[in-house]
């Protein structure tokens, strides 16, 4: 048993440094510490942890039941552990090893297109190259706190449709047919509170998932939505108060996926990146 942990906020309003958890020896109390901790920052970290992928998996289990991301499903499963998604831009056999491989990722809050988006996510380092594929967060609590007032007024009791049947980089998602509109408002899609509420926290925080194209703030005419989507992103994403992490092996982040966004830089494809990531599940926004 470990009675020691404790938090050390980094230099940001979004991440705190976990000190004095144990992964081999923890109780009750330090898992309450710590998901007070992440309700707290949003994001926590923990430096050059070592663990084991069980050990990933069990930790992982005290914060929720696991939710199965659609890359788990293709490349992205892991050969002994359905729980883990393998982030890798290692090729074997002419095939990747994993998910997501070595493209830039944009700003996103993870699976925002489904019905019940995932809380948390615990992502773990294995191996890392020398410099790039660093891993950036953002508060969408403050993205909402420091909106100007007739932004403000914009969003007050809005929804958001967001269609499903392509992912970011234009690719049919998997099980889902191709439609037969032109008009993406008339596809298969989820809509949500443009400000949700978190289920935890009561906070609210701005939900804009995780890219304008194929978003649609329904009851609006489409230009002044895509006006008004366009001026969020940029008050959101063009932040300063944003942290980053730099990686090193064994390192791990855990972040609140209903009030933070995230995203990861490119780097040189000629080195190897390969990341661990569970994923937890949360309630249906409001």
């Amino acid at each position: 048993m470990n009675t020691q942990v404790s938090a050390v906020q980094n230099d940001s309003n979004v991440c705190a440094d976990i000190v004095g958890f144990d992964f081999s020896d923890y109780d009750e109390a330090d898992i309450a510490a710590l998901r007070s901790y992440w309700l707290q920052y949003g994001v926590i970290r923990f430096r050059a942890t070592h663990i084991t992928d069980q050990q990933q998996i069990d930790f992982s289990r005290h914060f929720g039941d696991f939710v199965i991301h659609p890359k788990q499903l293709q490349e992205g499963g892991h050969p002994v552990h359905r729980e883990i998604l393998v982030i890798s831009n290692v090729m074997t056999d002419g095939k990747p090893s994993g998910a997501l491989g070595n493209s830039e990722a944009t700003w996103h809050t993870d699976t925002w297109f489904y019905e019940r988006p995932p809380a948390g996510a615990i992502l773990r380092a294995i191996e890392v190259p020398p410099s790039g594929g660093d891993t950036y967060f953002l508060s969408t609590y403050r993205a909402y706190e420091t909106l100007p007032e007739e932004l403000r007024k914009a969003v007050e009791g809005r929804q958001i449709f967001f269609q499903n049947l392509y992912d970011k980089t234009g690719k049919l998602r998997l099980g889902k047919s191709e439609p037969v509109s032109a008009d993406f408002r008339e596809w298969a899609g989820i809509v949500h509170p443009l400000v949700r509420t978190h289920g935890e926290t009561g906070r609210k925080a701005l939900y804009l998932g995780g890219t304008p194209e194929g978003s649609w703030i329904v009851g609006m005419p489409l230009d002044e939505s895509n006006d008004l989507i366009a001026k969020l992103w940029e008050h959101t994403v063009g932040t300063e108060e944003v942290f980053v992490q730099k990686w090193n092996a064994g390192d791990i982040m855990m972040w609140d996926n209903r009030c933070t966004m995230h995203r990861r830089d490119s780097f040189d494809p000629k080195t190897i990146r390969i990341m661990h990531r569970t994923t937890t599940s949360g309630e249906r926004p409001v």
